[in-house]
């Protein structure tokens, strides 16, 4: 009968999501946001960080051999963590993860994937066009990843089941006959996430079997982050009494025991403040090599959601910005939207990223994506204003060099397209999802 009513919650986990609200949220560093959500009908308290893997600021590492078996807290004490969360399953007697683990570039000796469980992997990364930054992958169930088949430069890896989303859905069957994973259970959890592009890693516990919050299954889990953050994957960490999360050395999670359990690994995020950068351009129509009818009063919208408008002369400047890969937006009636993206450098000279945008046709713009090209093509920089050193190409971290977001107009030349096509076939990154 157990089984039977967990299969029913599995069928509709959804509806129990119209009474979580938010009842906290702080930045305690450039690039790591925190919230706290919670619902009382179930009840649940479910504790999320979101961290920017483009910041320059931000390094991920995980357990090394040696390291096993001590709490989160002595974990993050030890790496002199931003964040901390408790990391795979594991054996209570030799505190060794159950799937593939590895720290510092070192593997756990016998560990390994055997397709059951998924594996998250990262490592730090810098090219002149992406600037440095944290590329990051989750792996799914049933794809075996060895040592080997790691990418160059893996740092570290940490392991866990089930997969809760895959492709931005939630995962839509669990064995609720584990038990290690008591999926069906409303217990407490553990669990990391990554956005579509790889760029933003979420980390959350959620509190359970104690009065203030029973704690979630994984289908509810699984949908929780799909609805509140739209997540690509995710992959649930060590359940139970395991489950915990530590911000700048303070246990902010309630675990199930009342004191932490020692784990075998853990994921933690490090901060290391850098001078601030800053960002400074031209918004001009048709082109910005050179600028000569620059646009007024045209909006300037960060992917942080920072606004600028731009002066007489279509200057925009973001003084103050976390040195990281950062996109910019421009807008103005009567203009195609333009997005162009560039690694924001450390002060003190700020980066240089102008913009062109194209007219729309005497009849106004159409509907987005009605007429606008899919391709997008980087144009030069405009001509250097005062101390300008040129501009930063521009890259997805994900992709790496001309993989991101970067100008767009109405009008392409045909050989633009063709070495456009050429290059999209080569690096087979152009679908967009």
């Amino acid at each position: 009968m157990k089984s039977v009513v967990a299969a029913a919650i599995l069928l509709a986990p959804a509806s129990v999501f119209a009474d979580f609200t938010q009842t906290f949220t702080g930045d305690p560093h450039a690039g790591i946001h925190r919230e706290t959500w919670k619902d009382d009908s179930i009840p649940a308290v479910v504790r999320v960080m979101r961290i920017d893997l483009t910041s320059a600021q931000i390094q991920l590492v995980a357990t090394m051999p040696d390291q096993r078996g001590t709490t989160t807290s002595a974990y993050s004490t030890a790496e002199g963590a931003a964040v901390a969360i408790n990391g795979d399953s594991f054996a209570v007697g030799d505190m060794q993860p159950l799937g593939l683990a590895m720290g510092q570039a070192m593997v756990w000796p016998d560990t390994a994937d055997d397709g059951t469980s998924a594996v998250f992997d990262f490592r730090s990364t810098a090219t002149p066009t992406t600037g440095e930054y944290t590329a990051a992958e989750i792996v799914p169930t049933g794809l075996v990843v060895t040592p080997a088949t790691l990418p160059t430069g893996t740092l570290g890896v940490v392991s866990g089941r089930p997969l809760l989303v895959r492709s931005g859905q939630p995962t839509s069957q669990f064995d609720c006959n584990d038990s290690i994973t008591i999926a069906c259970e409303r217990a407490p959890r553990s669990a990391l996430a990554l956005s579509a592009d790889g760029n933003t890693l979420y980390l959350a516990v959620v509190d359970g079997w104690q009065a203030s919050s029973a704690g979630l299954t994984d289908a509810e889990l699984a949908s929780f982050l799909v609805a509140t953050y739209g997540i690509d994957s995710a992959i649930a960490l060590d359940s139970g009494s395991s489950s915990t999360l530590v911000v700048d050395g303070t246990l902010v999670s309630s675990p199930s025991d009342g004191v932490e359990r020692a784990v075998a690994n853990h994921l933690a995020v490090q901060f290391a403040p850098t001078k601030s950068g800053g960002l400074i351009g031209l918004v001009c129509e048709g082109t910005i090599s050179p600028c000569n009818n620059p646009i007024d009063a045209a909006t300037v919208t960060l992917d942080t959601g920072a606004t600028k408008t731009t002066d007489t002369s279509g200057v925009y400047q973001f003084p103050t910005l976390t040195p990281r890969y950062t996109c910019a937006t421009a807008t103005k009636a009567n203009y195609y939207p333009t997005t162009r993206c560039v690694v924001v450098g450390p002060g003190p000279n700020p980066t240089y990223d102008s913009i062109a945008m194209q007219k729309c046709p005497s009849g106004g713009c159409p509907p987005p994506d009605a007429a606008m090209p899919d391709a997008r093509i980087e144009y030069p920089d405009a001509p250097p204003l005062a101390g300008d050193a040129g501009s930063r190409g521009s890259g997805n971290p994900a992709t790496g060099s001309g993989g991101g977001c970067c100008q767009t107009g109405p009008d392409r030349p045909p050989w633009a397209l063709a070495l456009l096509v050429v290059w999209c076939l080569a690096r087979r990154r152009c679908t967009t999802s």
